[in-house]
């Protein structure tokens, strides 16, 4: 499928005719695997990715092998963090990596902020995803200061399900971990728990919400 028709599929109901027309002008259509880092910390923002399938996560990272899970990116959307930063002209401090296998339009960030400007359909998808995504983090804090890990983990394996429409989440204990930021063995133990009271089913680098 062409750039220009994918952008007709999935957009003519959110961007006005002239924007789509731009993206199809000035996007570069790209396919990623698995576990593949789009966007890295450190790094200066040189083009925004519109997600057109699959799931990306958005990590905060440090640049020295510390990070928390923030949130996912899913189809027709980007990241307004990404954004932001390319408007203020500072280099990135999260990390987009794919979930699975992705399929985006990599537009140049230049482009992207002279429409801010111009078309009002993109400062109101902006504003919307900044809102949503600014929404989960707030919810993420809370969760953190004031609930104990079995309803982190269970909302984040919802969430995981969500995103992916799946019941099946395929995850190693240590990666979980890792974005809950808290041990391995923590997950674990947790998880026995969910399983021994039926909430999911354990397998092999695989938790089935039940």
């Amino acid at each position: 499928m062409k750039i220009h028709d994918i952008i007709v599929t999935n957009f003519s109901g959110i961007f006005e005719e002239n924007l789509r027309t731009e993206i199809c002008n000035n996007g570069i259509l790209k396919s990623v695997e698995a576990d593949k880092i789009i966007l890295d910390v450190r790094t200066d923002i040189e083009f925004i990715p519109l997600i057109i399938s699959g799931i990306v996560k958005v990590m905060r990272r440090d640049g020295k092998g510390n990070g928390i899970f923030l949130h996912y990116l899913s189809q027709k959307q980007t990241s307004a963090t990404a954004v932001t930063y390319a408007i203020e002209n500072i280099k990135s401090d999260i990390r987009l990596e794919t979930e699975s296998n992705v399929m985006y339009i990599a537009i140049p960030s230049k482009v992207v902020i002279s429409w801010f400007l111009k078309y009002s359909t993109w400062r109101s998808f902006y504003f919307k995803l900044n809102q949503q995504q600014t929404a989960y983090l707030i919810e993420k804090i809370n969760d953190i200061a004031f609930e104990n890990l079995e309803f982190r983990l269970i909302k984040y394996l919802e969430y995981s399900s969500l995103i992916s429409n799946k019941n099946t989440i395929s995850k190693k204990h240590f990666d979980i971990a890792r974005d809950l930021k808290v041990s391995r063995e923590a997950i674990s133990r947790v998880l026995g728990k969910l399983e021994k009271d039926e909430i999911v089913t354990l397998g092999r680098n695989k938790i089935i919400l039940n």
